[in-house]
């Protein structure tokens, strides 16, 4: 299987690496809920740099529990700052709805 066009993946210390280039056209959803964390300020931080750095044209919708998120959703700002399209939701339907209202147009 390739990968989609637009899409790069790469296996970096255990984490698997998405880069967006300028002919990627689609939105993610990054469904958070099930994991333990982010658990603090710089894991919330580097989460932001990371989905600006590698994913910055995509509209980006974080799935989390109430008891991951800080009130100034830190890593949503971090992520905005560095033109990232970035919101964080609590419930999938509203993370869905804002997708389909950010969706990028095929070529």
């Amino acid at each position: 299987m390739s990968a989609p066009t637009g899409l790069q993946f790469e296996f970096v210390s255990g984490c698997l690496v998405v880069r967006a280039t300028g002919s990627a056209q689609f939105e993610q959803l990054l469904n958070l809920r099930e994991t333990t964390g982010p658990s603090n300020f710089m894991e919330r931080y580097e989460l932001g740099e990371l989905a600006a750095r590698y994913l910055p044209k995509i509209p980006i919708a974080v799935l989390m529990r109430e008891d991951q998120t800080d009130r100034e959703l830190i890593g949503r700002q971090v992520a905005r700052n560095r033109g990232a399209d970035l919101e964080v939701f609590l419930e999938p339907a509203e993370a869905d709805a804002w997708l389909k209202q950010h969706a990028v147009p095929a070529a």
